[in-house]
């Protein structure tokens, strides 16, 4: 008799288990509502994670960065221009094998990006005034840089270890002497 009644109750004991799991489901939760009212459109902003970051003024300055693959640095942050990469902002980060700076950018610190080892080009904006100390020291894979603005001031080791050949605009200022100890050729001569 035990055994008929368990064959009978276990069953509907399931069925009640997910009628009540289920019977909330219908309901719509704040976080799946969404509306097409253009005036409570949300504006979205970059994504920062792997990105950190502070504010300074009217500038924002990128202290760290452990992003992989392409990395975009944003040009705005809390609508406040990015106008520099710290000291050792990306510092080792191997995993990161491409890079876009904004035209924003007027600093990159010391050994911003030392020993980013996965980065073959990448292209200086042109309001950067100053490259720091190893700013690209051990980026090994380094092969082409871009500056597409006057000469930033020069700093020791910038691109130590690094084999690239830098393109510059002729047009620019600057140019005229050797560069962060590594061979310089016009943009014209840019392969491609």
């Amino acid at each position: 008799m035990v055994n008929y009644i368990m064959k009978k109750l276990i069953p509907l004991v399931f069925i009640g288990v997910l009628f009540v799991g289920c019977k909330d489901q219908d309901k719509e939760s704040p976080e799946d509502k969404t509306t097409n009212n253009s005036s409570q459109a949300i504006e979205e902003g970059p994504d920062l994670s792997g990105i950190e970051y502070n504010l300074s003024g009217d500038s924002a300055f990128i202290t760290k960065c452990t992003r992989v693959g392409q990395v975009i640095v944003p040009s705005v942050i809390e609508n406040v221009a990015v106008t520099g990469i710290e000291n050792n902002a990306f510092f080792g980060n191997v995993g990161m094998t491409s890079l876009v700076l904004p035209d924003t950018l007027a600093s990159i610190g010391n050994s911003a990006f030392r020993g980013c080892i996965g980065i073959t080009d990448i292209t200086i904006p042109p309001n950067v005034k100053s490259i720091g100390v190893s700013a690209f020291s051990g980026c090994r894979k380094l092969k082409t840089v871009k500056f597409l603005g006057h000469a930033p001031e020069d700093a020791k080791y910038m691109f130590k270890d690094a084999p690239a050949t830098l393109y510059f605009d002729p047009g620019k200022e600057g140019w005229d002497k050797p560069f962060g100890g590594r061979p310089i050729k016009p943009m014209k001569d840019f392969p491609g």
